[in-house]
């Protein structure tokens, strides 16, 4: 059905005006067409990117980076690559700052910001408090935070072998009939 008979058939219900108000029909255009508006849309694009300030830039990426931040962790999954320590890297390029002048910046010592950005240190609640200050509250302490604790959620769930070494060490645990097996 063409967009044609799509207006035909509205049309007999309902008015023009509740019709523009209600649904978007687009032209129907030939792939020429369709690629030359895509170049013009894309131009603009790129012209608007090339016009805005840096102010701008910095806001729209940090923006990005907690949008990411935030699917990332709405997703459930763990993936090692996405990280807190990969989150701050990324933070830290878009600041365009060096991660000794980004230390200085948070009141950490650089090699601890190195640890943390390699994975090697876990960071603190306070960590996260100075970032989302620093990040002028547009990525919340807790979201740095959440970020932080899946890995260990991910950490609980898959080390079986520290979980049993450590299960061994407790005497009288309780035992109650909850219809689940032991593991």
């Amino acid at each position: 059905m063409t967009y044609e008979e799509i207006y035909k058939k509205l049309r007999e219900e309902y008015t023009d005006a509740e019709i523009a108000e209600g649904y978007l029909i687009p032209p129907d255009l030939t792939e020429e067409e369709e690629l030359e508006i895509q170049a013009e849309i894309r131009e603009v694009r790129f012209k608007l990117l090339k016009e805005r300030t840096e102010e701008q830039r910095l806001l729209s990426d940090i923006l990005r980076l907690r949008f990411q931040m935030e699917n990332y962790y709405n997703e459930g999954i763990y993936a090692a690559g996405k990280n807190f320590g990969g989150f701050l890297s990324d933070y830290i390029h878009i600041l365009k700052k060096t991660k000794k002048a980004f230390a200085e910046d948070i009141g950490l010592h650089y090699t601890r910001l190195s640890r943390i950005l390699n994975n090697r240190e876990e960071p603190n609640v306070e960590l996260t408090y100075r970032l989302e200050k620093h990040s002028g509250e547009l990525i919340p302490a807790l979201l740095w935070w959440k970020i932080s604790i899946k890995k260990q959620e991910h950490l609980l769930n898959k080390d079986l072998k520290t979980r049993k070494i450590e299960a061994a060490k407790v005497k009288n645990a309780l035992k109650f009939n909850t219809g689940r097996t032991a593991s």
